[in-house]
């Protein structure tokens, strides 16, 4: 079995955070879904990075097609599954924050 990529991790969780697009399609509507979730308290970490890991993977996919290298390789699903927990946790500080 793969280790997670901590390097690759970080760099995918960035290019997500940077790209606009991938933001305003996918990370705002898991977003608005977590938010709600939290509301009606039926928030769930594990169902969160789950829900994170379909923004990872297609970021994944736009950084190869945007740098080149095969996403799947690039990103394995160990370092995708990091940084998707990454995403996830910052949205569990933000939310206990009152930010939301």
């Amino acid at each position: 079995m793969s280790h997670a990529d901590h390097e690759a991790a970080h760099e995918l969780s960035l290019y997500i955070e940077n790209d606009g697009q991938l933001h305003r399609q996918q990370g705002e509507p898991i977003l608005k879904n977590l938010i709600l979730k939290v509301a009606k308290r039926t928030y769930d970490h594990d169902k969160a990075v789950k829900l994170y890991m379909y923004l990872m993977e297609s970021g994944a996919k736009k950084y190869c097609k945007e740098f080149g290298g095969t996403w799947n390789v690039m990103f394995s699903v160990p370092t995708r599954k990091l940084a998707a927990e990454e995403f996830a946790k910052s949205f569990e500080a933000e939310a206990a924050l009152g930010n939301y």
